[in-house]
This record gives structure tokens, C-alpha cells and sequence, in this order.
């Protein structure tokens, strides 16, 4: 039976460390537009190629240029379309649509639809914590030297 506990310890351990790699990965990163960072806005992760797996989908608000998805939020590593929203404030008060009477602060949508409804952003999550910095221009990616645009700034750590 003494013979026997290294074994059992040793198998214990191992499904231990299984058990926590098959975690959700983490993402985090920055997000800025015209070199502005978005003080309040969205980001999403929708899964490429019609995943459709239980909590392919994450979404974060973005905080001071900041956006952070736990791993118990985050999507399983995969390929991902990105959709970045910053409504702005105008400065502006307009009349409040669901309180008559009231006034609210008007915000409009800034950032390109090529970033969000139609966005052109993609990323390659891993198992682990990710980090994509989003650095996104209003005319849009800067070409490279060979003709083909090259895409928004974005890392994954690990890389």
C-alpha cells in the first residue's frame, strides 16, 4: 500500500494541473482611436467560421483606453472577428427619448463601421492570457510597402 501513494499523489497532481489548463483564456489590451484612447465604449470577440459553442461570444467595456475579459468570462482559444463601439460625447445636451422632460448628454458613434459592424479586426485567441492593443484610425489600416493594408496593431502575449 506504501508502494501505491507516489503513484496515486503523482496521478492526483496531474489531473490538478489538466483540470486548470483547460481553462478559458484571459484577454486584455488597449484600445485608441486617432490616438485618443476610448474613454467609453465596447469591445466584443464573436467567434470566426460559425462557432456557436456555449460562450464563444465575449464582450467588455472599454474604460480609459482599458478592457479586461477574466478567464471565466473569456471565449475558448480560437479565431475571432472583433467589433469595437465608442459612442463620444458631443458635448451637447439633447431631450431625453424615454423621459420627456428630461435631458441627457448626446453621444455619437465614432469609430468607423469597418470596426464594428463591419469590422476587418481579427484576433487568434490562446489558451493562457492574451493581450490585443487596438490602435485604430479613422482612415483606416496604413498600407504596407507591398500594396496590402496591414491590420490594426494586436499581440497576444506569448508571441
Amino acid at each position: 500500500m506504501t508502494r501505491r501513494w507516489p503513484t496515486c499523489l503523482a496521478c492526483g497532481l496531474a489531473l490538478v494541473l489538466l483540470a486548470g489548463c483547460s481553462s478559458k483564456p484571459s484577454i486584455s489590451g488597449k484600445v485608441n482611436f486617432d490616438n485618443t484612447p476610448v474613454d467609453e465604449g465596447s469591445i466584443t470577440f464573436l467567434p470566426e467560421g460559425g462557432q456557436r459553442a456555449e460562450g464563444a461570444r465575449a464582450t467588455a467595456e472599454i474604460k480609459d483606453g482599458k478592457y479586461e475579459i477574466p478567464s471565466e468570462k473569456g471565449p475558448p482559444p480560437g479565431k475571432y472577428r472583433v467589433e469595437i463601439f465608442w459612442k463620444k460625447k458631443t458635448g451637447k445636451q439633447i431631450q431625453n427619448p424615454t423621459d420627456p422632460g428630461t435631458m441627457i448628454d448626446e453621444a455619437k458613434q465614432v469609430i468607423p463601421e469597418k470596426y464594428n459592424v463591419k469590422s476587418e479586426l481579427t484576433a487568434e485567441v490562446k489558451s493562457g492570457a492574451n493581450t490585443f492593443d487596438f490602435d485604430l484610425k479613422a482612415g483606416g489600416p496604413v498600407p504596407s510597402s507591398s500594396g496590402i493594408p496591414e491590420p490594426p496593431k494586436s499581440k497576444a502575449a506569448g508571441d
